[in-house]
């Protein structure tokens, strides 16, 4: 029953985070290019249904690969290898990958969050002429490229410390 039990998790874990890193990729390489393509008076009721659900549905991947993660830490009995962390390159790569992905998971409710729910606010207004908002839109979605963009590096980063993990 252990072994179902940890078996579990570690999928639990792998999935969640394959679907949260693999999100960011699809959304920033795929999604986002084929949506600024569309015409814009298409792109705000799209925008409208796609981003709230986008955004939730990728926290809560991050937060389930997070949970499962420290699970699966205790569920295999890994943990007690914690108790001297560098003296051994998992450790070392299981601590920094899971501060980065707390890293990941905090820029994600604290920026990329807040900016996509920003441009769903100005966005209406940018399409009716407002001045004001016709400036803020550029400025919202460079700064959520920049943050995609940085979001996918963390997100190689991670899978790096997993795999010297897996494999110390």
């Amino acid at each position: 029953m252990d072994d179902l039990i940890r078996v579990t998790v570690q999928y639990l874990h792998v999935l969640t985070g394959v679907l949260w890193i693999g999100g960011g990729l699809y959304t920033l390489f795929v999604q986002t290019p084929s949506l600024m393509s569309a015409p814009a008076q298409s792109r705000g009721p799209v925008l409208g249904q796609l981003i709230p659900r986008q955004v939730n549905y990728l926290l809560r991947l991050g937060e389930i690969t997070i949970a499962t993660g420290l699970i699966n830490l205790f569920a295999s009995g890994k943990a007690r290898l914690l108790e001297n962390v560098f003296s051994s390159r998992w450790g070392i790569a299981i601590v920094l990958g899971a501060a980065m992905a707390i890293a990941l998971l905090i820029l994600s409710h604290t920026v990329i969050k807040p900016a996509a729910m920003r441009l769903l606010e100005v966005g209406p207004k940018a399409a009716q002429g407002d001045p004001a908002a016709s400036m803020e839109v550029p400025a919202i979605l460079e700064r959520l490229r920049r943050v995609g963009q940085a979001q996918i590096a963390l997100g190689g980063l991670i899978i790096l410390a997993m795999v010297i993990a897996r494999f110390s």
